[in-house]
């Protein structure tokens, strides 16, 4: 800082000297100012990863390829009913992302010293099935041949299998927290032993032989296994029908009508193996058949404690699927059809229960001729169908299927004046009813409704109809109908179209009726009555 010229003192006065010169003053350096602090670089945060899956959850998934293999993979170029285009996606998807969630792990340093050596065999393992699930859809491939495609595929899904049952490791992950995944199929027969040799003394028996087939089918029917199929399938049918028939007292009432069916449902099967090759959708057929025999036995709690004796297995369940199978889209006909089914067969259930006994041979006769009917047109209408649709709908809707066993068995409770087996029947037929309404969806959404009597009370739980609709069946009169004209309703519209005949009019519009299509023929179903052929 630069001093003032006028300064003050306190002491002594000492007086300018005129001829002295002032000193200059030396300013004070310039400050140089501190260099500015660099800031730190902004922190740029660590993308989030993803933790790698769970074991047991990839288990899971590879659970449900396995269910998809069950009968062979298919594929369709056109989608129907909603149904996707075939399983070889679900496959290959369901694989793709056991594949990622195995390297995943891999990464994060899960698996070590032979657990880590076996994870990678399942990873080539993977790599092949993947290859072989497209090849054994698309002519067999770089395997030269479908059967070898099929072959590769069953053999590397089934080493998947044997690995992680076989490593203390894996196994632990698999089932950790409950979980159950990679979970073993059913067993082939021994080595050496055939459907020839194979005991069959009791259904347990009877049920690993079938085990045999379900196994060797997994990835599909080819030259290889085609004959053994055959033969696994005629012991089962042979086999059954020897017991039900030399221990009737084991196969009473609705636990007889479910082995009827399980024994009908295996000829259905050896339909299928012969199709293998030339129907497209024999696979996704045989896929709903055989899960669904397993499913009726072990549903069945006599037939399950059956089935499971002197340490033999029989019928042994395949794991579960991710979700459920998607509903069927129906069309209008395919609406229209079940209804009626639904509709008729809850009728026929209750006259057989109102009948049986009774001594009115007519009326028994009667009836026994619109059962008969009932059955014929149901499989008349699902083998026109064809696709996918009869491919799901087979096993519910032919003599070699539910339908044919509970017909069979109501006409036999009917002439024999069994009241208990009647009534079994009856449920069955409202039981194959409900399993049906819950697999399809009415044209215009929402659901069947499994218990009505007509067709109006089926349909009362799909979306609400147009109301020109309701008005259309309420005003209607005979005079509005052609004499010429005949309801296009599916043939046999039977006791339910006689019910809703005999409703005044004002039931009719008060109940949801399908627009269009539906809403006119309700109309006209109004006015016809018992119509069986």
């Amino acid at each position: 800082m630069a001093r003032s010229h006028h300064q003050h003192r306190h002491h002594h006065h000492i007086p300018d000297d005129p001829g002295a010169q002032t000193p200059p003053v030396t300013p004070d350096p310039p400050v140089t100012p501190d260099p500015p602090v660099a800031e730190d670089p902004p922190v740029t945060p660590d993308p989030p990863t993803t933790p790698a899956p769970a074991f047991a959850d990839l288990g899971a998934t590879f659970n449900d390829a396995t269910r998809a293999l069950v009968g062979g993979l298919w594929q369709n170029v056109v989608e129907e009913g909603g149904q996707g285009n075939g399983s070889v996606f679900r496959y290959i998807n369901d694989l793709t992302a056991v594949q990622t969630g195995l390297q995943a792990e891999i990464a994060a340093g899960q698996f070590t010293g032979e657990t880590l050596a076996n994870v990678q065999v399942i990873l080539s393992d993977i790599a092949i099935a993947i290859t072989a699930a497209t090849a054994s859809v698309n002519g067999g491939g770089e395997f030269g041949s479908v059967a070898a495609a099929e072959n590769a595929l069953r053999t590397s899904h089934l080493d998947i299998l044997n690995i992680v049952n076989n490593d203390a490791n894996l196994q632990a992950l698999a089932t950790q927290d409950g979980g159950n995944g990679f979970m073993a199929v059913p067993a082939t027969l021994p080595d050496g032993v055939t459907a020839a040799d194979a005991p069959r003394t009791n259904l347990a028996e009877i049920g690993a032989i079938f085990n045999d087939a379900a196994s060797r089918i997994l990835g599909g029917v080819n030259d290889d296994n085609k004959q053994i199929l055959i033969d696994d399938m005629n012991a089962v049918i042979t086999g059954m029908r020897d017991l039900m028939q030399s221990q009737p007292m084991l196969f009473g009432g609705l636990t007889g009508i479910h082995a009827d069916t399980v024994m009908r449902q295996a000829q259905l099967e050896i339909d299928y193996i012969n199709q293998a090759g030339i129907n497209p959708d024999a696979g996704r057929a045989s896929n709903d058949n055989i899960l669904d025999m397993i499913d009726i036995i072990q549903g069945d709690t006599n037939l399950a404690n059956m089935a499971s004796q002197g340490g033999v297995s029989g019928f042994s369940m395949f794991p579960d699927a991710l979700n459920p199978t998607p509903r069927y889209q129906d069309n209008d006909a395919q609406t229209n059809f079940w209804a009626n089914f639904i509709a008729d067969g809850n009728t026929l259930g209750q006259r057989a229960i109102e009948l049986v006994g009774s001594d009115d041979t007519d009326a028994i006769q009667a009836l026994i001729n619109d059962l008969q009917i009932f059955e014929k047109n149901a499989s008349d209408f699902d083998l026109a169908q064809g696709g996918i649709f009869e491919a799901r709908f087979d096993n519910e809707l032919t003599p070699n299927s539910t339908l044919g066993a509970e017909v069979e068995a109501m006409i036999r409770g009917l002439t024999t004046e069994n009241a208990a087996l009647v009534a079994a029947a009856a449920s069955v037929i409202h039981d194959n009813a409900a399993d049906v309404a819950g697999n399809n969806i009415p044209i215009t959404g929402g659901e069947f409704n499994p218990d009505g009597l007509t067709l109006v009370e089926v349909l009362s739980t799909a979306t609400t109809a147009l109301a020109s609709a309701s008005e259309e069946a309420a005003s209607a009169s005979e005079d509005d109908v052609p004499a010429a004209a005949a309801p296009a309703l599916v043939p046999a519209a039977a006791p339910a179209l006689a019910a809703l005949a005999d409703q005044p009019a004002e039931s009719v519009a008060a109940a949801p009726i399908v627009p269009d299509m539906l809403g006119a023929k309700l109309a006209e179903a109004y006015h016809f009555h018992h119509w069986w052929g």
